[in-house]
């Protein structure tokens, strides 16, 4: 085949998205590369250019599934580094509105780990088994073509500024939260209309490590924020290498500090003490980490009257959440799967807008849950919630009452939140039935779960499992509640 002849793809950015949409063409395209502007560390260490880095992150079971079939083996190599599996809800303790529910199931399990972790075993893999080529400390400064066709990228080293061309008949741009995209586009006279939801949640994280007489019982915590006033909640939850991260929360008003003694003060004022309690038992293993960004973005690409072919945007770029709800690295996954299914056949006329919309509808469902969210916070800014939400708000914590008792309902609630349940389910009948009958005694304000609030109804050393693609459920991302 002649150098004429070959197909090439570019994608911008080496994080989760990028790497996966790599995977991805590099089944229907004769040459992908990819293009990060940030140093590349050796190890699953966090990237200077990810401010997220340095928390925890969840792999949903979708998400998982989705990754494990476009990278088969991928699971099995993040549990064997020390990923957790975390099932739900028995092997996480929740103090919510109502108190802590009981713990049933697991019916879903999520994976818990270092994005550093996630990153470094698919870049080991990409280079492995696919020869891309992933040259770092190399930016993409603007896109060659026109309005009609992008036909590559400008690049810029970091190093000594020198420019370069890529050529390309697809680029993907899975830079992230920053793309510069928009402006990009605008350069060609395409314009792109943003949704924005800011909940003014921010957060902080530190590592630390628990005594192992009180590691192996315990499991993951989560206190839970209030939804009708200024508030505090907090994660703790296992990542590799023996590690806990320690996650507090709050909204505007409210806000973690993030240096150690502000972190320790802020758990103790916590409406549940047992995040501050373990965090006094334990050793740190690393300073404070903040983070502030937790606005959702939705860029609508998908509905551009005018975009040139040959340019998709997947990924935090395309759709960027609210990290609090532990979305994004499996939203991601789903985009990938999307960009894969338009382009089985390679590029061809139509495919990048096809692939747009599929990754838009990828993340429907998430984008929906997470807004839904962010917009019940007092403090929140932009549009707020109008009558028809405000009465399925209600009834939503109609159901968070009952769901504490009833486990049908806990475990739909649980489905939705993993991804593997539709959120019409929380209108079906046995569930209207059952918010109608509403709690049948008022739930208690704790559980003797977790490690010194006694072992009943605790985890079993042991009993945690990754999650298996095969035990992942997927639902049609384009139904609606």
């Amino acid at each position: 085949m002649s150098g004429r002849d070959r197909t090439r793809a570019v994608v911008i950015g080496a994080g989760m998205a990028g790497l996966l949409a790599a995977f991805v063409l590099t089944g229907s395209v004769d040459e992908v590369t990819v293009i990060e502007r940030d140093r590349l560390p050796d190890g699953p260490e966090p990237r200077g250019g990810v401010p997220q880095g340095h928390h925890a992150h969840v792999l949903l079971p979708c998400g998982a599934a989705a990754i494990d079939e476009l990278v088969p083996g991928t699971l099995a190599a993040l549990v064997g580094a020390g990923a957790a599996g975390v099932g739900l809800p028995r092997d996480i303790v929740v103090r919510g509105p109502f108190g802590r529910p009981a713990r049933h199931g697991p019916w879903e399990t999520v994976l818990t780990c270092t994005r550093g972790l996630i990153e470094w075993t698919l870049r080991q893999r990409l280079v492995a088994d696919t020869g891309t080529t992933l040259p770092a400390g190399t930016e993409v400064v603007g896109l060659l073509g026109g309005p009609g066709r992008v036909t590559g990228v400008l690049t810029r080293r970091r190093g000594d500024g020198r420019l370069g061309r890529a050529e390309a008949d697809l680029v993907v741009d899975a830079s992230g939260h920053g793309s510069a995209a928009p402006r990009w586009l605008a350069g060609f006279g395409a314009f792109v209309r943003e949704t924005v939801a800011d909940s003014g949640v921010a957060y902080a994280t530190r590592p630390c490590r628990l005594p192992s007489s009180l590691a192996e019982g315990l499991p993951a915590v989560y206190v839970r924020l209030g939804m009708r006033k200024v508030s505090r909640g907090g994660l703790l939850v296992p990542v590799e290498d023996g590690r806990r991260l320690a996650t507090l929360f709050g909204t505007r008003g409210a806000v973690p500090a993030s240096g150690a003694d502000g972190h320790t003060a802020f758990a103790r004022e916590l409406p549940d003490p047992l995040i501050a309690d373990m965090l006094a038992r334990a050793e740190p293993a690393g300073p404070v980490r903040a983070f502030r960004r937790t606005a959702s973005h939705r860029p609508h690409y998908e509905r551009m009257r005018q975009r040139p072919e040959g340019f998709v945007v997947l990924g935090d770029a395309a759709c960027t959440f609210n990290p609090a709800y532990g979305q994004g690295v499996s939203v991601a996954a789903l985009g990938a799967l999307a960009l894969r299914e338009a382009y089985v056949a390679g590029p061809r006329p139509g495919a990048a807008r096809g692939a747009q919309r599929a990754v838009a509808r990828s993340a429907d469902t998430a984008r929906r849950i997470a807004v839904g969210l962010d917009q019940r916070h007092p403090p929140a800014r932009g549009a707020r919630p109008g009558p028809p939400r405000r009465l399925l708000n209600r009834y939503l914590d109609r159901l968070d009452a009952v769901s504490a008792q009833d486990p049908r309902v806990q475990r739909s609630m649980v489905g939705v939140y993993a991804l593997t349940v539709s959120p019409a389910r929380l209108l079906g009948p046995a569930t209207l039935l059952a918010a109608v009958r509403g709690p049948l005694v008022p739930p208690a304000a704790a559980h003797p779960d977790g490690a010194d609030h006694a072992g009943r109804g605790g985890p079993r050393s042991g009993d945690t499992a990754a999650p298996r693609p095969a035990d992942a459920r997927r639902h049609d991302h384009r139904e609606r509640p």
